[in-house]
């Protein structure tokens, strides 16, 4: 596992000294600075300057046969995601790149050190809370994904309804109990966080979905996790758009 971490770093230097040399310090973050990366994980690296006139930026590059995300960033900017834009979404994405990034230099970095600060302070004071009507919403939203579940028109229907009910079912398990959510494979861990129990209840009840197409298992999970904040919700949910929602 070091010698694999040694060697994405260097492939990391490398790519660093040809294209941005100017940066003040860079990270390995992701799967291949945890050691969870495999032969075709990308390398996510962030790349922190002292200032960017023109904002901050993100790119996909191919490099020496591998793919690199790229997240640049000065203090300011830095800041401004931290706090505008991951914590209203709920997921942490940049504050973990930060806090669980793998430094290519042993230098020390007064940069690097506030970034972190600014990283740490965003995971501590965890993601906005959900406010009523977004608990509302969700609890229609999932109501009405888990009634869609025993569809008859075709196997790719129910495939597609339950993709959209695991990951909005666990949004809204981590975001209700006021924990960070996640995207794509980062979700069974971020459940697995939160309570390991209902993970494995996650993995079993879609599990057998998607293997059997029956649907009890599912929603009695979609049940279970709304259950705390009001139950299942679709006769009478009503929205309102504002007045001023025309056009002349």
């Amino acid at each position: 596992m070091a010698d694999d971490l040694e060697r994405s770093l260097a492939v990391i230097r490398r790519f660093v000294a040809t294209y941005h040399p100017a940066a003040d310090t860079a990270l390995l973050a992701g799967s291949r600075a945890r050691g969870e990366g495999v032969a075709h994980s990308d390398y996510d690296i962030v790349l922190l300057y002292r200032a960017l006139p023109d904002g901050a930026w993100r790119e996909t590059v191919r490099f020496e046969g591998g793919i690199i995300e790229v997240f640049s960033h000065d203090l300011a900017t830095l800041a401004y995601f931290c706090r505008e834009v991951d914590r209203p979404s709920g997921k942490p994405v940049l504050p973990n790149l930060v806090a669980e990034g793998v430094p290519i230099s042993s230098d020390p970095s007064a940069l690097l050190d506030a970034a972190r600060r600014i990283a740490g302070e965003t995971l501590r004071l965890g993601p906005t809370p959900l406010d009523a009507e977004a608990l509302r919403l969700a609890r229609y939203t999932l109501t009405d994904l888990a009634a869609a579940l025993p569809d008859r028109r075709g196997g790719g229907v129910r495939l597609a309804v339950g993709a959209t009910l695991y990951i909005a079912l666990a949004d809204f398990a981590l975001r209700a109990a006021g924990h960070w959510s996640a995207s794509g494979k980062a979700v069974p861990r971020a459940l697995a966080a939160l309570d390991p129990a209902l993970a494995r209840r996650f993995e079993t009840a879609f599990g057998h979905f998607f293997s059997t197409g029956e649907t009890e298992a599912v929603r009695a999970l979609v049940h279970a996790v709304l259950a705390p904040h009001g139950g299942p919700l679709r006769d009478g949910f009503r929205r309102t758009a504002p007045a001023t929602w025309r056009l002349p």
